[in-house]
């Protein structure tokens, strides 16, 4: 991964953690906390959203985007965790209280300064993930810190208790659709200031933020935390990189857009060297789809013959400038194309910084274009192909975009992507889409309130893990993972029922479970009762540990049994030592030609005889000292 002097490019990183609450129910209404998984929704409902003025009295640039791409919306709903409230059909009720104290306590973590008085607020959304149109929201605390490794102090903006959005399922046909059973789900939002100057520190702060979280009465399923990252550098501007899904691809995220952003600055000096002027640049679109009718690439052909139109602009100057990297793998052109493919619907465009002979393109059917867009020997030009509202809207986003290109970088909200990249997924919100909501009063946040949550704060999650690693001779990592795969508290459970092996328990969450769900095991349906009930069934010697994999698979396949059920199904039956002699007697008679080859030596293939016998019903270790024992006599009496 390319390196960079951040100090001198003024590198300021800042962080938005999003996190659901444990709460019994919603937010702002009574339904049940939970999602209903894959299960079929009980009804659909179509909406249209419409931008509406902000306090201001102007629009949000971002919900003109998202009212630009016309998009269709159908809602999912579930009887049992919807009501009338989530279809924006019913006020808000009281806000959940048990849901503010879980943020009270997060925010007192971070040595927050809680705010008195609460003021619902309105958010707007015109993506659809809100039925309103916006999400309410309130600032419930100001102006703390995350302290970290290096005593380092990260400011805390400000914590946001909030309501969750709907979650997107799947697009098609110009249509999204979004299950409500996640919206109102409470969450806090927590906002750093941009006090981060390093990549690796980001991920650091990201990481202490997510265990401190993780610690609290939170849920700690996948897709209960979400984190943004916000990047500048001195001569760019913020951008929102939402969706970042792993802590390890924080860096290469935050270094890939540094370097687009040095990129966009370096086109934006070549603009200038070209003393280019952005008002006379861009012709009007023209119509190109008669002469081309019978062009060499099929899928313009194809195209313009099914009723399509296509349609080019020359960008004068422009020569090289679509064809340059901004970042591994990501051009100039592609950031237009990304563009223009998220707010048209097009696949994106042809521009001629490109091999067009790759579109299979003749020589003669680039002589055609060249002459009829009268492009000039320096100059780029740009083709879209599709309906003629989709080409208006397209060539209106290449137009803009390159007239920023002579102001450098735009400021967006974009998508992370697996392989470290990012792409354009709305303008940057401001400021005019947060009004006050008329529907909720004054949110009271009393000192008594606060003293009683002060006096019972949890210990902080590093600390736990330098006392859990020293304790247990265990590295840290494990501990971590223990908090952020939210088995922490499992895990002390079972060391109460089974305190002589904390590395078989340990073991058994991380390792034995991530190996079941990379073999396509439902680890899922494991519940916490049932790993308790195991290991008391270990700790009376019901069954040994080799057994514990087993029932794990078999659970997996059948959670509707329990784990005593599992135990007959599985024909487990505790085993006694003298029945345990016996079988080893009867194994040892049996080979006894291979014990006077191997001596001692043929322990091995004895333990694999007996343990096909035994497995599960005894601990291996007593398996193995008793073999030894027997094997020892024997020896002597072979001599």
């Amino acid at each position: 991964m390319e390196e960079f002097d951040y100090e001198e490019l003024g590198l300021m990183c800042g962080l938005e953690i999003h996190q659901q609450l444990d709460s019994k129910t919603k937010l702002f209404c009574r339904c049940p906390n939970k999602l209903q998984g894959t299960r079929e929704p009980d009804f659909t409902i179509k909406r249209f959203m419409r931008p509406v003025l902000g306090e201001m009295g102007t629009y949000d640039k971002a919900m003109l985007t998202e009212y630009e791409k016309g998009m269709d919306i159908t809602y999912e709903g579930y009887n049992d965790v919807i009501c009338t409230y989530e279809l924006d059909e019913t006020p808000p009720f009281e806000c959940n209280n048990e849901a503010k104290k879980i943020a009270m306590e997060i925010a007192l973590l971070l040595k927050a300064n809680i705010i008195e008085e609460m003021h619902v607020c309105r958010k707007n959304y015109l993506d659809g993930s809100v039925p309103c149109g916006f999400q309410r929201t309130m600032i419930l605390a100001k102006d703390g810190y995350v302290e970290l490794e290096n005593a380092k102090k990260i400011g805390i903006d400000i914590l946001c208790l909030e309501e969750d959005a709907a979650r997107k399922i799947k697009t098609e046909k110009r249509t999204n659709y979004f299950r409500l059973d996640r919206l109102g789900i409470p969450l806090v939002e927590v906002t750093t200031k941009p006090d981060i100057s390093d990549p690796y520190e980001c991920r650091e702060a990201a990481e202490r933020l997510g265990l401190l979280l993780w610690t609290s009465n939170v849920k700690k399923v996948l897709g209960s935390i979400r984190q943004d990252v916000n990047v500048s550098i001195k001569d760019g501007t913020r951008i929102e990189i939402k969706g970042v899904q792993k802590l390890d691809s924080i860096p290469t995220l935050i270094n890939h857009e540094v370097s687009r952003q040095l990129n966009l600055v370096k086109i934006k000096q070549e603009l200038e060297k070209r003393d280019l002027k952005e008002e006379n640049i861009i012709n009007k679109p023209i119509d190109l789809s008669k002469i081309m009718t019978n062009t060499k690439s099929n899928f313009i052909a194809k195209g313009i013959k099914s009723g399509k139109k296509l349609y080019g602009i020359n960008v004068k100057g422009f020569k090289g400038i679509f064809g340059m990297e901004l970042m591994e793998d990501y051009r100039f052109g592609t950031e237009v194309s990304s563009k223009v493919q998220s707010i048209s619907g097009l696949k994106g465009i042809i521009h001629s910084d490109e091999n067009l002979k790759n579109n299979k393109f003749s020589d003669e059917d680039i002589k055609k274009l060249i002459k009829q867009l009268n492009s000039k020997e320096g100059d780029c030009f740009v083709l879209v192909l599709g309906t003629k509202d989709e080409i208006d809207k397209a060539m209106n986003v290449v137009i803009n975009r390159v007239k920023y290109a002579f102001k450098g970088v735009p400021p967006e909200t974009r998508r992370a992507l697996e392989n470290g990249n990012t792409e354009f997924l709305r303008e940057l919100h401001g400021g005019a889409r947060l009004y006050p909501d008329t529907d909720s009063q004054t949110i009271i946040n009393s000192e008594k309130e606060i003293q009683i949550i002060q006096e019972n704060l949890p210990e902080y999650p590093w600390t736990i893990i330098k006392q859990y690693s020293k304790k247990y001779k265990m590295e840290e990592r494990l501990i971590k993972e223990l908090i952020f795969t939210g088995n922490l508290n499992l895990f002390n459970e079972l060391l109460k029922i089974y305190p002589e092996n904390p590395t078989l328990i340990i073991t058994t969450l991380l390792e034995t479970t991530k190996a079941l769900r990379r073999d396509g095991k439902e680890v899922e349906n494991i519940t916490e009762k049932d790993f308790i009930d195991i290991f008391t069934l270990l700790k009376y010697n019901e069954i040994g540990k080799e057994a514990i994999e087993e029932f794990m698979i078999v659970k997996s396949n059948y959670p509707d049994l329990t784990i005593e059920e599992l135990k007959k199904e599985l024909k487990i039956e505790k085993i006694s030592e003298d029945d345990l002699k016996k079988i080893i007697h009867n194994i040892i008679h049996k080979n006894i030609d291979v014990i006077k080859e191997k001596e001692m030596r043929a322990m091995g293939p004895l333990m694999g005889e007996v343990m096909k016998k035994v497995r599960g019903k005894i601990d291996g270790k007593i398996v193995s000292n008793e073999l030894k024992t027997i094997l020892q006599k024997k020896l002597v009496e072979l001599k």
